[in-house]
């Protein structure tokens, strides 16, 4: 009987520690989630890249604004809007600091 008691409170030991480096492993993915999510927000994007965002809208205002835009516009746009993405992805536009300034 002493045993089968021992034996349980084991199991019931592993069962908690591996809840635990769940629970820990599961709040270091949402983490790791909302702080991707809130790089991507279009303010945020603006502020950290501020000469990068200059250079998309007046690009996008130069297509949208030209009446005779063509395909390969377009596609011009696309491939400066993915490079963008691309790099503010990979963390390779330096971060400027505006609100030290």
């Amino acid at each position: 009987m002493d045993d089968t008691i021992d034996r349980i409170k084991s199991e019931l030991e592993e069962a908690k520690q591996s809840l635990q480096q769940t629970v820990t492993e599961v709040n270091r993915k949402v983490e790791r989630n909302v702080e991707t999510v809130a790089n991507f927000r279009p303010g945020h994007l603006v502020q950290s890249h501020p000469l990068v965002s200059v250079c998309v809208a007046g690009a996008l205002g130069f297509i949208w604004g030209n009446r005779n835009t063509g395909p390969g516009a377009v596609l011009v746009m696309g491939g400066l809007l993915s490079m963008v993405l691309s790099e503010v992805w990979n963390d390779g536009f330096t971060d400027h600091d505006t609100a030290s300034r």
